[in-house]
């Protein structure tokens, strides 16, 4: 599976939020020079491949996507500390 480095970013990202849970949103607020469309769109293509899941939530009066990163997501990262 490819993994771009822009997954592996956002992956850590949600990872560090707590209980590897959260909104495209809270990911945004933990990375510098992207924009809400792009974290949105690594994050949908993350759960395409199975590396964090996506379930309807509501945020204040919206309903929002909410993306929890799963154990192979867990593992993209473990295996890029790895190679680092």
């Amino acid at each position: 599976m490819k993994v771009t480095e822009n997954m592996v970013n956002v992956l850590g990202v949600l990872n560090g939020l707590e209980g590897g849970k959260g909104f495209a949103k809270d990911v945004l607020a933990g990375m510098e020079g992207k924009t809400f469309n792009a974290v949105n769109a690594t994050l949908a293509a993350c759960a395409g491949k199975g590396l964090c899941t996506k379930e309807k939530m509501a945020c204040g009066e919206k309903m929002l996507t909410c993306y929890t990163i799963t154990d192979a997501g867990k593992e993209i990262l473990v295996k890029n500390e790895d190679a680092e």
